[in-house]
């Protein structure tokens, strides 16, 4: 099966979220999305791993650059929604923020 969006988390860090959920010793997941290896703005959405509570839904930067801040070291899933519809939505499972 052949992959039309590719969600590549890069990088981790720490910040602050937008406040859905409080985090307190600020671990970050960074990533990139592409489409066909061509830098794709969306919607994309960070889940905690073991509740599927929702952290944060953020829209990419226009070359498709993400960040999630202030994160526990625990397993989330990243969700990127293709911005015209065209594509089910991909799903990075099993990141973990450094």
């Amino acid at each position: 099966m052949s992959t039309l969006i590719d969600i590549t988390p890069l990088t981790f860090r720490s910040a602050t979220n937008d406040g859905i959920i409080e985090f307190s010793n600020g671990l970050k997941i960074s990533g990139k999305v592409l489409e066909k290896n061509i830098q794709i703005p969306c919607r994309v959405r960070l889940f905690e791993k073991l509740s599927g509570r929702l952290i944060e839904d953020k829209v990419t930067d226009h070359h498709g650059n993400y960040e999630f801040n202030q994160l526990t070291a625990s397993k989330f899933f990243i969700v990127a929604h293709h911005p015209m519809s065209q594509f089910n939505a991909v799903i990075q499972d099993n990141v973990v923020p450094k």
